[in-house]
């Protein structure tokens, strides 16, 4: 399948003369993938439920959208009560700053919860306390309801990567981290028999146990999933704990999205807790951790990223971009200041700290699963073609039909 190739922009120059080997980087994902003994991490973002194809494996399906399409169809939702999109608007208005042109809606959850923090504020430009925390329990309730997806009953992406994670042998365990609200994790690790641990312990009602993720003597053949920004499964009681129940039932308080400025501790601790084992992760003897499906956008998990990798200079992080370098400014200017930052762009890469396109390769050396692709090039002197070597592991599609084929795992069972 061909991508289409957005357009690119002018706010950031790639060199064409500094070509890369993208056989060679994906060979270095592949061996870094295959060490039993280093450490492995995924960073699963928003961008990967769009990863799901249909049957066919042609197109995305769109299951659950992106940042982006979830903060429109959040506003679209608020429409029917005027002042709420008010307050809406208000908010977005007010997170507006160089560095955020296109607030999101993890952006309008930090500026209202940070307001509501306010002790004796009762109205704030016009708005109300009580609107305030109307909206915020309402956009929860459209998150709840945009994102609880389950996974079609078709082999998809997600049971493809949990199908690879159940087959793996090594000495430390996989850690996945993912900022996403939705269950598509989970529900993938339970259908494929992948026993994973998520800070949560118990049956019933699963409650939050911080000091049984400190202590980490969960099997190494476990996998830990941990969920950054919290989860449609998230339920805070009156009494502030926090525990596992789905679907929430009507008045529960759904946990998902932090502010990570001044709030309620009680409500921010499991966030703290889920990004304390990021911070550890980066702690450790030669970790290795592969991003898809994150654009950078987020300040508080860029600087997550970016200092673990810079306090750790063993660390190394495969970024793996979906669209063109063009499009992402500020990953590209991160990879360009950390040598242990690979990012592999569809149509170039930043590799040791050096940015610029990807070099001509052999059309053979693009078979299915291989995480590349050609694109027909402009004869050389000789009148000979040329093709330009793409890079398709920043879709997750194609990512997990690389574990499958290079790993051995085929077959959904």
């Amino acid at each position: 399948m061909t991508k289409p190739i957005p357009t690119p922009s002018a706010k950031l120059s790639v060199s064409r003369d500094l070509i890369h080997d993208l056989y060679h980087q994906v060979g270095l994902i592949r061996e870094a993938l295959r060490s039993e003994k280093r450490r492995l991490g995924f960073f699963l973002g928003a961008g990967c439920p769009l990863g799901i194809y249909d049957k066919d494996g042609a197109k995305s399906i769109k299951h659950i959208p992106d940042v982006a399409g979830l903060t429109s169809s959040i506003e679209s939702k608020l429409a029917g009560d005027k002042d709420l999109l008010e307050c809406w608007h208000k908010l977005a208005t007010a997170c507006k700053s160089d560095r955020c042109k296109v607030p999101n809606v993890e952006h309008i959850l930090t500026q209202l919860r940070t307001i509501c923090a306010l002790k004796g504020a009762s109205t704030v430009d016009g708005m109300t306390i009580e609107n305030l925390r109307k909206l915020d329990t309402k956009t929860c309730e459209i998150i709840v309801e945009l994102v609880n997806k389950s996974l079609p009953e078709y082999i998809n992406a997600y049971q493809r990567f949990a199908l690879w994670v159940r087959q793996l042998e090594r000495t430390y365990p996989l850690e996945v981290f993912t900022p996403n609200y939705d269950l598509l994790v989970e529900e993938a690790f339970e259908k494929c028999r992948v026993p994973y641990f998520d800070g949560f312990v118990g049956a019933r009602e699963p409650f939050f146990d911080l000091a049984a993720m400190e202590q980490d003597k969960v099997p190494e053949r476990w996998a830990r999933l941990w969920k950054l920004h919290g989860s449609i499964n998230w339920i805070k009681q009156s009494d502030d704990s926090v525990f596992r129940c789905h679907p929430p039932k009507p008045g529960q308080q759904v946990m998902i999205y932090p502010s990570h400025l001044k709030y309620e501790q009680s409500r921010r601790m499991p966030y703290l807790a889920m990004c304390d084992r990021l911070k550890a992760f980066f702690k450790e003897t030669n970790p290795v951790i592969v991003l898809c499906g994150y654009s950078f956008a987020d300040e508080h998990l860029n600087e997550l990223l970016l200092d673990g990798l810079r306090g750790n200079r063993s660390a190394h992080c495969f970024a793996l971009i979906y669209s063109i370098l063009e499009n992402h400014e500020q990953a590209v200017r991160g990879a360009e200041k950390l040598s242990n930052l690979s990012l592999l762009a569809w149509d170039g890469a930043v590799i040791a700290t050096r940015c610029g396109g990807y070099k001509d390769m052999d059309v053979a050396l693009a078979t299915s699963g291989s995480g590349i692709a050609v694109e027909k090039g402009t004869p050389d002197a000789d009148g000979k073609d040329t093709h330009k070597a793409r890079c398709h592991l920043g879709d997750f599609h194609h990512l997990c039909l690389f574990l499958e084929t290079q790993f051995g795992v085929r077959t959904f069972e």
